[in-house]
């Protein structure tokens, strides 16, 4: 596997963030879950380049691995199961997330503290708000 570059992964999830949380205030939930799951997608696509498990090659793939991952806590398992639902999800009373780019920020926090990226990442999800999320807690 060819290494990763640590600064350009954060910079992708940063870009994603960024176009997400601009198009979550234009009140396109949409677009912001698509930025929400794909910002989720490059973090967990690179672990595999630092020795971790891999949860799959597409983002789907890698939510549905990560929501069924029993090692992971609970709030990222759920974090990934919420973020799975989108329109469809809602219209079929399924689980959807009210907070799309909180529930990508929760699963951000804890796979960067086991790349040793956390300070990069934490200081971009307080760039755009989303730590400590309500969405921590939801069911």
């Amino acid at each position: 596997m060819h290494p990763i570059d640590a600064e350009k992964l954060v910079a992708q999830i940063q870009w994603e963030l960024q176009i997400g949380s601009q198009a979550w205030q234009e009140g396109n939930e949409g677009k912001a879950r698509v930025c929400a799951r794909r910002a989720v997608a490059w973090l967990v696509q690179a672990l595999p380049h630092w020795g971790f498990t891999s949860y799959g090659s597409h983002v789907g793939e890698n939510l549905r691995r990560l929501s069924g991952d029993e090692s992971l806590p609970e709030s990222v398992r759920l974090a990934a199961q919420r973020l799975q639902g989108g329109a469809r999800a809602q219209l079929h009373g399924g689980l959807y997330s009210l907070y799309p780019l909180h529930d990508a920020g929760l699963i951000l926090r804890h796979f960067a503290r086991q790349l040793g990226i956390e300070q990069a990442i934490m200081m971009m999800l307080q760039e755009f708000d989303l730590c400590n999320s309500s969405s921590d807690t939801l069911p």
